[in-house]
């Protein structure tokens, strides 16, 4: 059954409407059970936390200007998105990332500057002797990351967490090819076009084990959330590999969320390593 929900209801409930920002969205549902999306994804409460956008005076420039609570927006010093080159970046051993994904229904959010997906407990990310559990996949358009100079049609991002507090974001390019990404297209069948509308599929199963790509070398740096409150600390893996997925997908996905890529931003003196599979 389609089941939709709207903001006004969200904003009453006891999910993560109330937090302000991935960063609480993250801790939030790491420590919170899984019927926590089911009440109400990460949408907005338009009274606790200020209206930004990717355009306009509501842009990136100007998220900093917005709320007191964004000033890391404009003065942090290891901001992200950033650019990453194969050339520059440095060889460190073999350290695989262990994906420990289950299925999950699909609870899926237009919060009118990004498809969100809230995802239930169980699902990890072991790396580096940490483990981070799996909490929220958003997409971007175009991609956030650029590598080796080139901008991908979009990027999956998938959002991890842990009780220590630590966040962790897998990040993977999107280009068009030949193959339907079979959990990509589950999803689009079902995202709402409205902003600040919602889906949940207690049927619809997604595992997003699916949008990873075959071979899993990755970039790593230490950056930050790309949505405010722009909060620095966080671990990046961006996969070296894109995924092909049909242009229409992309085009679909485009034509509900895009543009939502913030700027690059300077990457300074912080190390990139590059980091192969054994």
């Amino acid at each position: 059954m389609r089941a939709r929900l709207h903001s006004s209801a969200q904003s009453r409930g006891s999910g993560p409407s109330r937090y302000s920002g991935t960063m609480a969205v993250a801790l939030a549902l790491a420590a919170a059970p899984a019927a926590a999306w089911q009440t109400g994804i990460a949408l907005p409460d338009p009274e606790a936390m200020p209206r930004w956008g990717y355009s306009g005076e509501k842009g990136p420039e100007h998220w900093s200007d917005l709320d007191a609570e964004y000033d890391t927006c404009a003065r942090g010093d290891a901001q992200s998105p950033v650019a990453l080159a194969e050339a520059v970046a440095v060889a460190a051993p073999c350290e695989p990332l262990r994906f420990r994904y289950r299925s999950s229904p699909l609870y899926v959010t237009n919060d009118g500057r990004a498809l969100r997906l809230g995802y239930d407990r169980g699902s990890h990310l072991l790396i580096e002797g940490l483990s981070y559990e799996l909490v929220e996949l958003q997409f971007h358009v175009p991609s956030e990351h650029v590598v080796d100079g080139v901008r991908a049609d979009a990027e999956a991002q998938l959002i991890h967490a842990n009780n220590r507090g630590d966040i962790a974001v897998v990040a993977v390019p999107l280009i068009p090819g030949p193959r339907v990404n079979s959990m990509l297209r589950r999803v689009l069948e079902h995202a709402p076009s409205v902003a600040g509308e919602s889906f949940y599929g207690r049927n619809v199963g997604v595992n997003p084990l699916f949008l990873l790509p075959g071979r899993k070398d990755y970039f790593a740096y230490t950056g930050s959330l790309t949505r405010p409150p722009c909060t620095e600390g966080v671990r990046w893996y961006v996969m070296r590999t894109p995924v092909e997925v049909a242009a229409v997908e992309l085009e679909r996905l485009a034509a509900l969320v895009a543009p939502n890529a913030r700027p690059v931003q300077r990457l300074g003196d912080r190390r990139v390593t590059k980091v192969c599979m054994p």
